[in-house]
């Protein structure tokens, strides 16, 4: 059901649900605005493991209300759903169609302010940068790959924790006045141990669907270093297994060949997971 789950949840969302209600960072600023005062100096939940309780709330409700559906078809709905909302990622979509479309127009300052919205720090040209396509292997990691990976490995409460872990980080690097501010530095340490697995996982598949010998070097000297961060492990063995030419950074090509590199990289991870499902059942 796990396999199902996913590729149901994958179709619905390419079709649709672009609306508020399927975003995780609907239901996470929603819970925050619900316990502003508990998150306060004098609240429950203001020490470090007073909010890693409060963080861990909603992903054993979600538990709870899992494991009390013993009708099939209704974990099948739960999966989709949760499923749904962790993939959630609108505004992103939007802002890559506009930056699709400036690129056509050959707007080329529009083009990089809808990347820097994306997240993308710092263009190829600047020190530390990377490009925009580096960029989408990113954000496709944070929103799919790592997303199925800790749903595979956890069913329901893992797609839970670390789309909520995601959001909060994301929330509380954009604002400091959150009620959770004093925890910026703990959020964050949460995020990177939930991405440091998914991240060499998901990178091993760049090398094994790409270019396979320029991506293991570069997956070699990243997959047991922990003081990297696992932007850098993803977007560069994205960028060398894909191998574009420094003349189409910036470009739609790039953007174009990047996107079908993170595609199969997620139609690879699925047939993993329906080999693993067929063995385990002959198991």
């Amino acid at each position: 059901m796990i396999l199902i789950s996913i590729i149901i949840a994958l179709i619905i969302e390419r079709l649709g649900a672009r609306s508020d209600y399927w975003q995780i960072s609907y239901y996470a600023k929603g819970y925050l605005a619900r316990s502003n005062k508990q998150l306060s100096e004098q609240g429950l939940f203001h020490s470090p493991s007073g909010f890693l309780v409060w963080l861990l709330l909603p992903v054993v409700a979600g538990a709870v209300v899992f494991m009390l559906s013993d009708f099939v078809i209704w974990q099948l709905a739960i999966n989709v759903t949760v499923l749904l909302v962790c993939f959630g990622c609108a505004k992103q979509r939007a802002l890559y169609k506009a930056y699709l479309n400036a690129l056509t127009r050959d707007d080329q300052q529009a083009a990089t302010l809808y990347a820097l919205q994306m997240g993308q720090t710092r263009t190829e040209n600047e020190l530390n940068g990377e490009t925009f396509g580096q960029t989408l292997a990113w954000i496709n990691f944070r929103f799919y790959c790592a997303v199925i990976f800790w749903f595979v490995m956890l069913g329901v409460p893992g797609a839970i924790l670390y789309a909520l872990v995601r959001s909060y980080a994301d929330l509380v690097r954009d604002d400091n006045k959150v009620a959770f501010a004093t925890h910026f530095k703990l959020v964050h340490s949460l995020l990177f141990w939930l991405d440091w697995l998914p991240a060499r996982v998901a990178s091993f598949g760049y090398l094994v669907i790409g270019n396979f010998n320029k991506g293991t070097s570069c997956w070699l000297r990243y997959v047991l270093d922990f003081s990297v961060s696992n932007r850098v492990v993803v977007t560069n063995t994205a960028l060398a297994a894909e191998q574009i030419e420094q003349q189409h950074f910036g470009c739609s090509l790039e953007a174009t060949c990047m996107m079908k590199l993170v595609k199969r990289n997620v139609l690879f991870f699925l047939m993993i997971i329906a080999a693993l499902t067929l063995f385990g059942g002959l198991a």
